[in-house]
């Protein structure tokens, strides 16, 4: 067999041949980064410019798979109700109380809490999912969260008002012997944090900062032979008095609008910093006939002035006690509710839902059963009717 020859090189004349390392395509790398941040910047921008546009892809995806009907209606919940039955969402659960019953229905329907009662005037204050269900003139309080019964609480004097706030901590305005009133501020566990017994005036109702840091109460008194009102701010670190606020007219409802406290009176609203500042919007004569100040970016006011005809002017202001739009409104209206960048008003035949500067973002008729509107953060409504409730998702 012939054999096979090999010829060795010359290591000196012929050097080694390196292969070449393939280098990544920069210049594509770069293009695609580039594509990536201009996707990313168009995407910040439609976000920042068009917030509903981004609340509705929030809400196809949350709401995937709830069966709508044709009209945009998920009707999720079916409970026994009353005429005097309040409502409030708990971050998608539906809490339903009445003076014979308390009933929470989790976001498919199901009941996840009930107790029947033998009350009289029940009321409900709720805020960032969780709910304080009381009995005006009594002294039994339930405390709730979206998944139920947190606490049963016997308070020691008569409620006169309960304010719930962030992190679900809350103000209980009662009676006290010994004293005109006194409120105490609770944690989300129904645990006492701050204490204040008013010997001098009479509180009226009060609430907790957004930050937890403050409660204010709403004081009323006489300053030569007539009634004044004032908000009394205290830090709950120290049972000195932080600021007196001087307020227009007597207090409706209290709440906190955008990190400042806000008290609705009959003349004004007022927004009033912890330092005992106030900003105020006036309304020019009207009567308040609803508004909606828990816990929201802005605050809404539904005005009625007789003196020109019973126009009726629904307005959004911010809390420099500034108007950011305003409308006159010709339908009957059942009920107003804001949260997040939304506000949702309920006339006798049709729900129509707002953003901040009142351009409509969503109609929805023939909402003849509901008696009651809860805007959600994210566009989306809760019409309540008496036995039963419907998510519209526009």
């Amino acid at each position: 067999m012939e054999q096979m020859k090999f010829e060795m090189g010359d290591l000196q004349q012929d050097a080694p041949k390196r292969m070449r390392k393939r280098r990544p395509p920069r210049k594509k790398a770069r293009g695609l980064l580039l594509v990536i941040l201009l996707v990313l910047a168009a995407v910040a921008a439609f976000v920042l410019l068009d917030r509903t546009a981004f609340d509705g892809l929030r809400r196809s995806l949350a709401y995937m798979q709830a069966e709508k009907d044709e009209s945009g209606c998920a009707k999720l919940y079916q409970y026994s109700g009353d005429g005097t039955s309040c409502y409030a969402d708990l971050d998608g659960s539906l809490l339903v109380a009445s003076g014979q019953e308390i009933t929470l229905l989790d976001d498919k329907g199901n009941t996840v809490y009930h107790t029947p009662l033998q009350a009289g005037q029940v009321a409900v204050t709720a805020e960032d999912g969780c709910a304080a269900v009381y009995e005006i003139g009594g002294k039994s309080l339930y405390l709730l969260d979206r998944k139920g019964l947190v606490k049963e609480m016997t308070l020691e004097g008569e409620i006169f008002a309960v304010e719930m706030g962030r992190g679900g901590r809350f103000a209980v305005t009662l009676k006290k012997t010994g004293y005109k009133t006194a409120v105490t501020v609770y944690n989300g566990k129904g645990e006492p944090l701050y204490g204040f017994n008013s010997a001098q005036k009479y509180l009226m109702t009060a609430a907790v900062s957004e930050n937890g840091n403050y409660m204010a109460a709403a004081a009323m008194g006489q300053d030569g032979g007539s009634f004044t009102s004032s908000l009394q701010i205290y830090k709950l670190t120290s049972d000195a008095l932080q600021a007196d606020a001087a307020l227009s007219g007597g207090v409706y409802e209290l709440g906190t609008v955008d990190g400042r406290f806000c008290a609705a009176t009959d003349k004004a609203l007022c927004f009033v910093k912890a330092d005992g500042s106030v900003s105020t919007y006036d309304y020019q004569g009207a009567n308040l006939a609803r508004c909606s100040i828990n816990g929201g970016k802005f605050a809404a006011v539904l005005l009625e002035n007789y003196s020109s005809g019973g126009l009726t002017h629904l307005a959004t202001v911010n809390t420099a006690g500034e108007e950011i739009a305003a409308l006159t409104v010709d339908s009957q209206v059942l009920d107003l509710s804001a949260a997040g960048w939304y506000v949702a008003v309920l006339y006798t035949s049709s729900l129509v839902i707002y953003d901040r500067n009142l351009r409509q973002c969503a109609v929805l008729e023939d909402v003849n059963f509901a008696r009651r509107v809860l805007m959600r953060s994210d566009g989306s409504a809760v019409l309540a009717g008496t036995n039963s409730a419907s998510l519209y998702l526009p």
